[in-house]
């Protein structure tokens, strides 16, 4: 019987080191991702993909729209996704605990990094955001010109 498992679990695990030593055929030189939502989760993966953009040398490009706006705000308050979910203080402190970086600290290293970081002005306005609201170093873009950036990027990614 055990012998019978084994087999069954070598199959899976010889296709999986296969896709382990793959290489990267392409080189990604730009990314852009955009951000639809302002739930603390979505925030911390954005901003993690956009860190680890920068980090293997990439452009990155960070375009928040609808109300993933609010990120950017200087006084953002993280949203939790669904009634009943953790805490954000809790989370926080899981992740410090294991030594994991959290948002604050994501957003900032972002900036400091030279993530490209765009507001889209539909959403501001829509919002009644006013430019002065948002954090510093932050350019606010009308739908056509982050069109024009997106286009020249190698990956796509949307959070939302």
């Amino acid at each position: 019987m055990e012998k019978i498992e084994e087999a069954i679990w070598r199959v899976p695990r010889r296709e999986y080191e296969k896709t382990m030593k793959r290489k990267i055929k392409k080189k990604v030189g730009s990314m852009t991702i955009v951000v639809i939502e302002d739930t603390y989760d979505k925030a911390l993966t954005a901003f993690n993909i956009g860190v680890g953009g920068i980090q293997m040398g990439m452009k990155v490009n960070m375009f928040f729209t609808s109300r993933g706006v609010n990120i950017l705000k200087k006084a953002y308050k993280p949203r939790r996704a669904r009634w009943g979910e953790a805490p954000i203080g809790w989370k926080e402190a899981y992740i410090r605990k294991r030594g994991g970086p959290i948002l604050a600290n994501l957003m900032y290293q972002a900036k400091d990094m030279g993530v490209n970081l765009y507001i889209c002005y539909t959403s501001m306005i829509s919002m009644g955001i006013k430019e002065e609201m948002f954090i510093s170093g932050i350019k606010v873009l009308r739908m056509a010109e982050f069109l024009e950036i997106s286009m020249e990027s190698d990956a796509h990614f949307v959070i939302g």
